[in-house]
């Protein structure tokens, strides 16, 4: 043994369902707000706030278009916003909401006109202007669990009748409103009547509850807690067939189903699947399956969600971590390259993603950054209107853009990779690691850690030699000394500057058995 290259560092991505002396020479066993892409590990950006401190702590948020505005909506427990960026508005109805932290909102635009709905109040909707006005033709004394458009309809699920008097629940019930004429929102819920075509129909098959749904192609996909159903139109007075979808399997909660390029990616009370309608395929079983579902905050694991980072190809499975009220990690599935990473999260509550105005964040003081923490070029343009961003909502309160930063809102943010166990294909001989020559790419200064470490009995903790700071621009490699059966290695961040890990060489030499 000499010089040995770990090449393709980003291939695999971090795997800590299994034994860290097991995995692939360019696995990961640990990294922390580090992404993998194009077979090489990146810092992730942070995170910048667009508006000014909301005046409630949001609890969901949503972005619709009115005329040339992109506004964000943005929902407390008893109050509603829209905000673009140079304005604010009350958009909060008449009657304000009575939900509360866990009855997730849902909605979304029908007909230019936004639908949202929090299960426990009549649906609102808002057009642009004035305040939310109650759902057009929705009965008073009904109730919906989930609300949402699909084509030309409004479909939900969970129903409650009588609301006030009896208070019958239909759990298993999808109901649906007669098609609304372009411009404008459906004038009737009532299945009853034969002029028009709204319907409900129940799908009991599955005892389990209903909980959210989400298109997929042509066809909407209802989410109960162990099954999946599609929904399509027939095109004659039957209006929708109902068939359900091969695997027993459904959604933990509200929010945890999220639309990607190659199909819906949905967190299930035990496992997170992928599926295109034609059947479900876990993309985290063996990797870091067993590691999220110990870390989730039992009592408060319904407040999980699951949004797109589509700039990035990813998936962000954003759930409480043990102890904790709001999320505070989220698993990232990249969907081109399946590697897995972690990102920590600031207490947030929800997110969405849409569009926003360049304006909102171009001039120096709204960046939220110092001129020694800046990573961007001067005038650099990093919310183009045409590109959809992910925003993410905080229990500060706050709203965040996503990637568009050094720091988290102006707070310096940690960032590593380790990886323990490397055997080098050798388990029986005495090894010593005595440099390591890291591939960076970052500007001219980029300070990174490197710290590496050895034991001989891969069950016990690893002894870490001392950090030694690499230079970007200035240093060759990072000498230092750790020996034993099993080596490892840890990269970590020392300032904001980002950085792109390609691939190290670690210069190691056998030392005899033990």
């Amino acid at each position: 043994m000499a010089t040995i290259t770990i090449p393709t560092i980003g291939q695999y991505g971090v795997i800590k369902d299994q034994p860290s002396h097991e995995l692939p020479i360019n696995a990961w066993s640990d990294a922390v707000n580090m992404r993998f892409r194009e077979n090489a590990a990146e810092r992730f950006k942070g995170e910048k706030s667009p508006f000014d401190t909301p005046a409630v702590t949001p609890y969901w948020i949503t972005q619709y278009n009115a005329g040339t505005s992109r506004w964000w909506i943005h929902a407390g427990l008893s109050a509603i916003y829209a905000d673009n960026g140079s304005s604010r508005s009350t958009i909060t109805p008449s009657s304000a909401p009575t939900g509360g932290i866990d009855d997730r909102w849902s909605g979304g635009v029908l007909n230019g006109i936004l639908v949202a709905n929090n299960g426990i109040d009549v649906p609102i909707t808002w057009n642009g202007s004035g305040v939310m006005l109650n759902l057009t033709a929705w009965p008073s004394d009904l109730r919906a669990a989930v609300v949402k458009p699909f084509k030309n309809f409004v479909v939900a699920v969970d129903i409650t009748k009588n609301v006030g008097t009896t208070d019958d629940r239909y759990p298993h019930m999808i109901k649906w409103s007669s098609p609304a004429v372009p411009g404008a929102l459906p004038d009737s819920y009532d299945e009853t009547d034969t002029t028009k075509l709204s319907g409900e129909l129940e799908i009991a098959e599955d005892p389990s509850l209903m909980v959210d749904m989400l298109p997929l192609a042509d066809s909407m996909i209802i989410y109960k807690e162990a099954s999946m159903w599609s929904m399509t139109t027939t095109g004659d007075q039957e209006v929708f067939r109902v068939q359900r979808l091969p695997g027993s399997v459904g959604a933990l909660a509200r929010g945890c189903v999220a639309n990607t390029d190659v199909g819906h990616v949905v967190l299930t009370p035990g496992d997170v699947i992928l599926h295109n309608g034609q059947g479900v395929k876990s993309i985290i079983t063996g990797v870091m399956r067993r590691w999220i579902f110990n870390q989730i905050d039992s009592t408060n694991r319904k407040r999980s969600f699951v949004v797109t980072n589509p700039p990035a190809s990813e998936v962000w499975v954003c759930f409480p971590e043990l102890g904790s009220e709001a999320c505070t990690l989220a698993a990232v599935w990249n969907w081109l390259t399946g590697a897995w990473s972690i990102r920590t999260l600031n207490n947030v509550t929800y997110g969405a993603v849409g569009q926003i105005d360049y304006s909102v964040l171009s001039t120096w003081a709204a960046s939220g950054d110092t001129w020694n923490d800046a990573v961007t070029a001067w005038n650099q343009d990093e919310l183009s209107p045409a590109q959809l961003r992910l925003l993410t909502t905080h229990t500060a309160p706050d709203i965040r853009a996503v990637d568009v930063s050094a720091t988290f809102a102006g707070t310096v943010f940690t960032s590593y990779l380790e990886r323990t166990g490397l055997s080098f294909d050798d388990t029986n001989t005495v090894k010593l690691m005595r440099s390591v020559t890291p591939r960076i790419d970052a500007a001219a200064g980029t300070q990174v850690q490197i710290q590496i470490g050895g034991v001989n009995d891969v069950e016990k903790p690893v002894e870490w030699s001392d950090p030694v700071t690499y230079t970007v621009g200035s240093s060759v490699r990072a000498y230092s000394f750790a020996s034993g059966k099993y080596l490892a290695i840890r990269f970590q961040s020392l300032d904001n500057q980002p950085f792109l890990l390609r691939s190290y060489d670690v210069d190691v030499q056998k030392m005899g058995t033990e």
